[in-house]
């Protein structure tokens, strides 16, 4: 089946179950096809009002961490780093990862109190990655870790005159990169269908569940996510997946701050969450997907706006990495 979004919705077009699955399919060598996919740019978003940070600033607890032109560098960052994969095509061999996979799913965009970008990518293609992220203008600067790779702007001199909208990265006195910046996470094998995580071989990954990946909301752009996030994350994050967590290290600074975990219901009123809905009527299209109604809500129970996306029927009734608001219904 063909899936046209419209004002009115999605409109079913033609029977084939292949078509049907190409719209949240990621492809190696494009990016997702916004004739089937919704325009995310043209919904309605939270309106935040961001702080008023001009350089580096360390957020506190729940409360927006990133400028207009800190959270707007992320953003850029990271289409360019979608850019170099299909470049590459590699685009169906990365996705969002950790945190920024927490994002997608409870938010549908960057967690509002966190401060990097997180992506996941098999260990065999790094070589590849890191060739190509050398050879970008020079407005970008890459730098390899042990384990991970970030990308960030060239950073801009101390002595520039920068305000809350300033593009750009900020340097540090004690490390060798500048702030903010994408990380680029990568995964090794151990089996067929097994992995462990570079940087934290603790972090195990069942490959079953991230591939072949699938396209999901982030901010108003779709990225390659794991095909079954909410039981990914569900191992990634064992502990806190009923919860939300501050987080307990400021990128910003590069340094450990205090963290602290509460009910997510109990931040309605500062920040918006996502509730996952069955869409009725519709059967499972494509290796156990289904259609999914996800409400982006606000602290009075409305719905922002609603995304379609492919789930697990088990993820879409799951009350991991949502939080339900008394006043919503999904009939």
């Amino acid at each position: 089946m063909i899936w046209f979004y419209s004002k009115q919705g999605f409109i079913a077009l033609i029977f084939d179950t292949h078509d049907s699955k190409n719209a949240y399919l990621v492809m190696p060598d494009e990016g997702p096809n916004l004739s089937f996919l919704p325009n995310l740019a043209s919904i309605s978003w939270p309106h935040h009002s961001r702080p008023n940070f001009t350089r580096r600033s360390v957020g506190t607890g729940f409360e927006l961490t990133l400028s207009e032109g800190q959270h707007n560098s992320l953003e850029r960052l990271l289409r360019e780093f979608e850019r170099v994969m299909i470049s590459l095509k590699l685009q169906d061999q990365w996705f969002l990862a950790a945190g920024t996979l927490v994002g997608s799913l409870r938010h549908h965009e960057i967690i509002p109190w966190d401060d990097d970008v997180d992506v996941c990518v098999d260990l065999r293609h790094r070589k590849s990655i890191q060739s190509a992220l050398q050879n970008l203008p020079p407005e970008f600067r890459t730098y390899a870790q042990s384990g991970r790779d970030k990308l960030f702007f060239r950073p801009i001199i101390e002595n520039e005159t920068v305000n809350s909208s300033t593009i750009g990265s900020f340097n540090y006195s004690h490390v060798p990169w500048a702030w903010p910046f994408v990380d680029i996470l990568y995964f090794r094998r151990t089996g067929n269908d097994t992995a462990v995580e570079v940087m934290w071989e603790s972090k195990e990954y069942d490959l079953k569940q991230v591939f072949p990946v699938m396209y999901r909301p982030f901010g108003q752009h779709w990225y390659p996510a794991p095909r079954n996030p909410v039981s990914l994350l569900s191992t990634y994050y064992s502990s806190s997946k009923h919860l939300c967590m501050s987080t307990a290290y400021s990128h910003a600074a590069e340094r450990s701050i205090p963290s602290s975990s509460v009910p997510c219901s109990s931040l309605f009123n500062q920040h918006a969450f996502v509730q996952r809905c069955p869409v009725a009527g519709y059967k499972r299209t494509w290796e156990r997907l289904q259609f999914c109604d996800e409400h982006l809500v606000d602290g009075s129970g409305r719905s922002m706006h609603k995304i379609r996306t492919l789930l697990d029927p088990v993820e879409i009734e799951s009350s991991f990495f949502a939080a339900k608001h008394a006043s919503f219904s999904c009939l």
